[in-house]
């Protein structure tokens, strides 16, 4: 078992605590509202966040500052690990890896794999776990490399249920065609990310939200997905109230999965 870090961009989703015990380094993005930019959970908390969409605030988003992940990789460098991973959200959505290159470039990192995870958020942060996991059971870097592009990051997919496409749309982080369904009423719209995805597209329109739940279900079927072989993360921005009704649609059509929150 080798002595490694992990460095990751803020989007992986982890509180402050979480990163901490798990021994993940977090580069920051910046959020962006009234020309200022903060730094997440450092500047700027998941409340305050919250707050601000709740008040009918546009927010938008930026790759960490370069001279933040500078300082950040220069204090990863200091501890002298064996091997360094560094996870970036997908590369099609952000900028952030290519930041993350060009920090590593100026610190003079030459033990460290910089991934493009392709995707987002929950099957980053459950690549966390994947790293240590095998790091642990002897595991070289290029084994645990090679494990992580080819197979692990191929075998996910996101959906995403919004109440409202503004954020997206603004951000330019959907297709036109995906942006057109913010004008129209009474729909529910289902958009999704498949790994390697440019954009996230609109997937399916519907009427009802049990509606949204079984239009996910007939798809995670037609690929497979079952308790066996996947774990479901569920990320929400205060929507605990439908958290109870998709693990029982889910538990209900597929089987018992484990989720993660």
């Amino acid at each position: 078992m080798k002595k490694i870090a992990i460095v990751s961009d803020s989007s992986i989703a982890l509180t402050n605590e979480q990163a901490k015990e798990l021994g993940v380094y977090i580069a920051p993005l910046s959020i962006i509202y009234d020309e200022k930019e903060y730094l997440d959970q450092i500047e700027i908390s998941q409340e305050d966040v919250v707050n601000l969409l709740n008040g009918g605030t546009l927010l938008s988003t930026s790759q960490p500052n370069l001279g933040v992940i500078i300082d950040l990789l220069e204090k990863v460098k200091e501890k002298n690990y064996d091997h360094i991973f560094v996870l970036s959200i997908s590369s099609a959505l952000s900028g952030t890896y290519s930041s993350l290159k060009h920090g590593i470039d100026q610190v003079g990192l030459d033990n460290y794999s910089l991934i493009d995870s392709m995707t987002l958020c929950g099957p980053v942060q459950e690549s966390v776990h994947v790293i240590l996991k095998m790091n642990k059971e002897g595991s070289s870097p290029e084994e645990i490399v090679d494990y992580l592009n080819n197979e692990y990051f191929r075998n996910t997919e996101s959906f995403v249920y919004p109440l409202t496409l503004e954020q997206l749309k603004r951000s330019g982080r959907i297709s036109k065609g995906a942006g057109l369904l913010a004008s129209m009423l009474k729909v529910k719209p289902i958009l999704k990310i498949e790994n390697h995805g440019d954009t996230i597209e609109k997937f399916k329109t519907t009427r009802t939200e049990q509606k949204v739940l079984d239009e996910i279900v007939k798809d995670m079927k037609e690929h497979n997905v079952n308790p066996k072989e996947h774990i479901i993360y569920l990320a929400h921005l205060k929507r605990e109230d439908i958290l109870d009704s998709v693990k029982n649609t889910f538990n209900k059509e597929i089987g018992d999965f484990e989720y993660k929150v």
